[in-house]
C-alpha cells in the first residue's frame, strides 16, 4: 500500500497537484500576454516555423501540439519543459514575446509577429 502512495504522490506532484506544494504565483502574468501565433526563420533549415501558444498555455509547433508543462512564468518570459526534458524559454519585452530559445537544438531564434496576431 505503501508503494501505491509514493506512486500517487508522484504523480500528482508532477502534474501539479500536489497539495503540500504551494502553487507557483505567476504575479498577476495574463495568460493572453504569451498567447498568439509566433513565426521565427530557422537559417539551419532555411524554413519558417509556426509557433502557437494558447491562452491555456499549450503549445504547438507547425500545427502539431507539443507535450509541454510551464516551469516558471514572469513578465518577460515563459519557460515550458517538454516530455524529454528540454526547454522551450519565450522571452519578451515589455510589449510582446521576442525570442525562443529551443535547448533541443541550442538556438535562439527571433519572433517575427504573424498576420494573426495583428488582426486579433
Amino acid at each position: 500500500m505503501n508503494w501505491q502512495k509514493n506512486a500517487f504522490g508522484e504523480l500528482f506532484s508532477f502534474i501539479g497537484l500536489d497539495s503540500k506544494k504551494p502553487a507557483k504565483d505567476p504575479k498577476g502574468v495574463s495568460p493572453f500576454f504569451f498567447a498568439g501565433t509566433w513565426l521565427y526563420h530557422d537559417q539551419t533549415t532555411n524554413r519558417e516555423h509556426e509557433l502557437d501558444i494558447r491562452p491555456n498555455y499549450d503549445v504547438y509547433l507547425d500545427g502539431k501540439l507539443l507535450k509541454t508543462v510551464v516551469e516558471a512564468l514572469d513578465d518577460y518570459g515563459i519557460t515550458f519543459i517538454d516530455r524529454f526534458g528540454y526547454h522551450l524559454i519565450i522571452k519578451a519585452n515589455d510589449y510582446r514575446p521576442i525570442s525562443i530559445y529551443d535547448e533541443a537544438n541550442n538556438e535562439t531564434y527571433v519572433i517575427i509577429e504573424s498576420k494573426k496576431n495583428k488582426e486579433l
